[in-house]
């Protein structure tokens, strides 16, 4: 019986390196396991898998017969129609919990809501003393620094910090330096902005229209001078296409350590000053620290919750 560990369409940092890290954990457990995923990785992906000439050789497509793992997700919507739902046999995430995985009781689920999923792959080859490999180290470690914004935000645990530096202990290429270039280029976004926004899914966890996206960037204020307006237009854009009636970005700076939110209306900024506290200027709101946008979707969720 052959495992496919599968992600999202389009997949970030942390989706990435759970495939690969836990594909590998698969195999040196003796099981039949490889990898797929579907569209356009994120940048920043691409940037570390470039920068520490790191090859990803993902199946060409899933067959009937295959059973799935799913990683850094477990919301059926964001998945490939190629993953039936009947075939799913494991899932690992951080994300709030759907309904459909209490139907099946024979699921083995491992859901935390941490930084990071990647801590929890990091975590299985530390606990079960498997010898991990470079590629898988280093991507599992990207994967925890990009989701936390380089252990800086409030959802980072313990354990991120703890399986990050163990990660980090690993492989000696992983620095500082080496890390803040990778955010400095993630910042270098042009014509993939709509897609690094991550904007084109209402949360279905709501009673309103909503979406939030966010972007991850070296030295905000100076790129919202240069992509402010690019972005307002894909928020119109966006809104008008799904028909999201409230919908904003959550722009974090992950070198300076604070947050800007744009707002695409008034409406939309009073929802998050209600919920957050944020004050609102030009339909932007300035925060003193890093806050993802998991926090304050989070507050918003408790309130307009279904």
């Amino acid at each position: 019986m052959r495992k496919v560990v599968t992600t999202y369409i389009n997949p970030d940092m942390d989706g990435i390196s759970l495939m690969y890290a836990y594909t590998e954990f698969l195999r040196k457990k003796g099981e039949d396991a490889e990898y797929y995923f579907e569209g356009t990785m994120k940048k920043e992906a691409e940037i570390v898998l470039q920068m520490f000439n790191i090859h990803l050789n993902n199946i060409a497509r899933i067959e009937n017969n295959d059973k799935i793992v799913l990683v850094d997700t477990n919301y059926l919507s964001e998945l490939s129609k190629a993953v039936k739902k009947e075939n799913i046999v494991e899932v690992i995430d951080h994300h709030n919990r759907e309904s459909w995985l209490d139907e099946n009781p024979n699921l083995k689920i491992q859901i935390e809501l941490i930084g990071a999923a990647a801590t929890l792959v990091a975590e299985r080859f530390k606990n079960e003393n498997i010898d991990i490999s470079r590629e898988s180290a280093i991507l599992l470690y990207y994967g925890i620094i990009s989701n936390t914004m380089n252990l800086k935000i409030k959802l980072t645990s313990q354990k991120d910090i703890e399986m990050a530096n163990w990660l980090k202990s690993k492989v000696p290429e992983i620095n500082d330096e080496i890390t803040t270039e990778i955010f400095v280029k993630k910042s270098q976004i042009g014509e993939s902005l709509r897609e690094e926004m991550e904007v084109e899914f209402k949360d279905q966890f709501m009673t309103i229209s909503w979406s939030m996206g966010q972007l991850e960037v070296a030295n905000v204020d100076d790129f919202l001078n240069k992509y402010e307006s690019d972005i307002r237009k894909i928020l119109d854009t966006v809104s008008e296409e799904n028909d999201v009636d409230y919908i904003s970005v959550n722009c974090m700076d992950i070198i300076n350590g604070y947050s800007i939110i744009v707002a695409r209306d008034d409406k939309t900024a009073k929802v998050i000053s209600d919920a957050v506290g944020f004050e609102f200027k030009d339909l932007k709101a300035k925060t003193n620290e890093l806050v993802s946008r998991k926090e304050i979707v989070k507050v918003i969720r408790g309130i307009y919750k279904k």
